[in-house]
């Protein structure tokens, strides 16, 4: 992956500004998913992800691509690091410690 690629800081879809619910959730599942693992393993780096997703939708500002991202961890749907450090990136299913990372989401 290619660190010196330049991304958009905002991005217009329809006229205004491009929001988290323009991504939906299983296209950036599914970019999790299609990304290799580190070193064959489950966790994958957000700047693949983002790659991956990109290739998807068309380039996405970084700050909303790290927006979605809380916003899929906090559904549960995707565990690893959001704080916006490399990623380390997987889904519940593949998680290795449920207990500590993907714990299922209190119901309101």
């Amino acid at each position: 992956m290619n660190a010196a690629i330049e991304r958009p800081t905002i991005r217009l879809v329809g006229g205004r500004r491009m929001q988290c619910k323009d991504i939906p959730d299983a296209v950036l599942l599914d970019a999790v998913r299609r990304t290799p693992g580190v070193g064959g393993g489950t966790w994958r780096m957000r700047w693949d992800v983002q790659a991956a997703l990109d290739e998807a939708l068309g380039p996405v500002p970084e700050n909303l691509f790290l927006a979605k991202v809380r916003r899929l961890f906090a559904k549960g749907l995707m565990g690893g690091c959001d704080c916006g450090c490399r990623g380390d990136y997987h889904l519940p299913d593949e998680c290795s410690y449920p207990d500590m990372c993907c714990a299922p989401v209190p119901s309101p």
